[in-house]
């Protein structure tokens, strides 16, 4: 309840939110925000009756929120957990991101500024969760995971503007073309996928990696690709497992490199994605039967 909230509770949350907690000196730009949000929060219990609208639109003027619309958003989304999510620039920056992915040419605002951004990323979480459970429900994030993840993966695509690496991402993108157009040639008509490092003559047929993959009853394999002795292999439900133990001549080295999924993909029965490693848990680089009916 908002009025039993403490100015030491107010003083905690702002210290987490910007990363303080523990820190022997905290910013004079953010004690002085503390201090106006003690100052002010007598009058927040009357702010947030309503709807989540008109709540975010009160909390706003008592906040004076010109320049805080983040703060508004966390503590809006301290007092009503279940109808507003977290906010900040990094998962909203992953939320555009997933969302060109399959909508190319979408345009959003690059930073959160209005109510309607916080009710968009809302129905984004929404939709990622229910689709995941509908599809894998043993394996679906809780919201606060999810966001933590949008986040991490935020800062990084955050990190990777600047121009050196902008740079490197585009002599890595004419790299990934080269290889792809040799694993074309590489790839016969009959779907024979040609293995560089599992030794003379080393193959196998597309058919039987896709009836392998219906069998553990999901539609996609993690790549796995690990520098590693075959008995030590962390990954045994991946392709690197699986092209080791059935088809290379040598299986202490890696075989499922990005040269053999340029081959697969080619073939126009794959596609590449991030996926749920079934060993580890966590969004892995594979490949998806494109129809796996």
């Amino acid at each position: 309840m908002p009025a039993r909230v403490t100015c030491e509770g107010i003083r905690h949350a702002v210290l987490w939110k910007f990363g303080h907690l523990g820190k022997p000196q905290i910013p004079s730009q953010h004690e002085a925000l503390i201090s106006e949000l003690q100052k002010r929060w007598p009058a927040v219990p009357e702010a947030v009756v309503g709807s989540p609208a008109d709540s975010f639109d009160r909390l706003a003027m008592l906040f004076r929120a010109q320049h805080r619309y983040i703060t508004v958003c966390f503590f809006l989304h301290l007092l009503r957990p279940t109808e507003i999510p977290i906010i900040d620039q990094h998962n909203f920056r992953a939320m555009n991101h997933y969302i060109n992915v399959v909508r190319p040419g979408f345009r959003h605002t690059q930073r959160p500024s209005r109510y309607s951004d916080l009710i968009t990323l809302r129905s984004f979480l929404s939709a990622i969760r229910s689709g995941w459970i509908a599809v894998e429900p043993s394996t679906a994030p809780n919201q606060s995971d999810l966001d933590r993840f949008l986040m991490m993966y935020g800062k990084a695509l955050k990190s990777e503007r600047v121009p050196a690496v902008r740079i490197g991402r585009e002599e890595h993108r004419l790299e990934e073309q080269a290889e792809y157009s040799h694993a074309i040639r590489e790839t016969n008509a009959e779907g024979t996928i040609t293995l560089p490092h599992g030794g003379p003559a080393a193959a196998f047929e597309l058919s039987r990696l896709i009836q392998h993959i219906k069998q553990s009853g999901r539609t996609y394999i993690i790549q796995g690709q690990t520098q590693c002795a075959f008995l030590a292999h962390p990954k045994p439900a991946s392709l690197d497992f699986w092209l080791r133990k059935n088809y290379a001549k040598n299986p202490d080295t890696k075989q499922a490199v990005n040269r053999v999924i340029s081959q697969i993909v080619s073939t126009g029965r794959f596609e590449q994605g991030q996926f749920i490693c079934p060993d580890s848990g966590h969004l892995c680089k594979g490949i998806r039967i494109v129809d796996a009916a």
